[in-house]
């Protein structure tokens, strides 16, 4: 085909596709916004691309939450990186550079999920801020999203509660479609849903920002909002302009992210102090695996001495058997025999991984082919797996044939 005719095709094809529709935005601001922000108690933000609502609030230093209470920082303080990830590593982040960030959606998934209210937390001269801006149309998220960019800055490290999987891709995804920005600028990123979890799960199991407000600061909410019902609100306000529960929802999210400035700080001193802080046999073991998969098995003896000495109830055969590994690693045979001997009078599971190691032990370390052969029999009568068993059989073998040549 050539390029005349060509041309005359596209052309026709052309004139079938429908012009897109530009829409001007109107002047006036609509009197509704104006309740809105009375109603919230915040200030209307004209804006080029549309308009939001922002409401600032402080909470000053002395403010109690719970058990604890905002206090002023000293000046340079800051948290450590490896507070809040799974494995070790380096640096040190000023406190005066943590961005708090949550926001409050119209549904936790697909192309129509919006962020209607984003609130951003960062610790000032006067206490702790919060800034929240809410949208007052789905026409005005242009504008506060803009805003919300001007929050976050490339040295900003930001801080949120399970925000790498949703608030940060939601965030990144609606600046693409409005083209605001490609993608969330940060220094860095702490998710304490993760720390949180690798702490604290093992005896809460709940560790929704609630459950933990509850259990490590003993926080109460008063007349909250549950989560599942905040979309529902912003959704009457769109369709009836009704306001009634919208103060409510900003103070649900002023209290999410006021949380994560003292989980933040919780976590931290549960590292710097080693676990001093911690009061439950579970949030020590924790702590102790963590340490573990870094390799620290010093800390983590030290964590189970700490055990032994101030935790009341007898330690499970699980924490027993996890800290006896600590003390194999470091050489410390003593103290791993001592607890694997213990363990192997039982007949759970911990049981028989004990009496293999004693079998080990006895067989490689100390030569006694009776004592190992009398514990691998042993643990073949416990519950053990097909690989384990295996081996198990393997050994009992060539125990039996070093025997036989000893006595001959």
């Amino acid at each position: 085909m050539d390029n005349d005719r060509l041309t005359e095709r596209l052309s026709r094809v052309k004139n079938l596709v429908a012009k897109p529709q530009h829409w001007a935005k109107p002047t006036a601001i609509p009197p509704r916004y104006e309740r809105l922000a009375g109603a919230v108690g915040g200030q209307l933000v004209p804006a080029p691309s549309g308009n939001y609502v922002k409401v600032v609030s402080i909470y000053p230093f002395g403010f109690e939450f719970g058990s604890t209470c905002l206090q002023r920082p000293a000046d340079g303080s800051s948290v450590a990186v490896a507070s809040y990830t799974a494995l070790e590593c380096e640096g040190e982040v000023a406190l005066g550079r943590l961005l708090f960030i949550d926001t409050e959606t119209t549904g936790l998934s697909g192309a129509g999920a919006v962020p209607f209210l984003v609130g951003c937390g960062s610790l000032t001269q006067a206490g702790f801020e919060i800034r929240q801006y809410l949208l007052p149309e789905y026409t005005d998220e242009a504008a506060m999203l803009e805003q919300v960019l001007a929050e976050l800055g490339g040295d900003r490290t930001l801080v949120s509660y399970n925000g790498a999987a949703f608030d940060l891709n939601l965030i990144r995804d609606r600046f693409i479609v409005n083209r605001v920005a490609r993608d969330v600028p940060c220094a860095g990123h702490f998710d304490l849903l993760h720390p949180v979890r690798r702490l604290f799960k093992r005896r809460l199991n709940d560790c929704s920002l609630t459950s933990i407000e509850r259990e490590i600061f003993g926080y109460y909410r008063s007349d909250d909002l549950p989560g599942h019902l905040i979309p529902s609100v912003y959704f009457d306000w769109l369709q009836t302009e009704s306001v009634e529960f919208l103060p409510a929802v900003l103070e649900h999210n002023k209290l999410d992210i006021l949380s994560l400035f003292f989980l933040l700080l919780h976590v931290d001193s549960v590292f710097r102090s080693e676990g001093a802080v911690l009061d439950f046999a579970e949030d020590i073991y924790s702590l102790s695996r963590v340490y573990g998969r870094r390799r620290r098995h010093q800390a983590v003896i030290a964590n189970f001495e700490t055990l032994r000495r101030s935790i009341g109830p007898p330690l499970t055969d699980e924490i027993l058997l996890f800290h006896s590994m600590a003390f194999k690693r470091q050489g410390d045979w003593a103290g791993a025999l001592e607890i694997w001997h213990k363990l192997a009078e039982g007949t759970g599971p911990e049981a028989a991984v004990a009496a293999l190691e004693l079998a080990k032990h006895y067989e490689h370390r100390e030569g006694d082919m009776a004592l190992a052969l009398d514990n691998a029999r042993k643990a073949g009568r416990l519950d053990l797996s097909s690989r384990q068993r295996k081996l198990l059989e393997l050994r009992v073998a060539r125990l039996c044939r070093k025997l036989a040549v000893r006595t001959r």
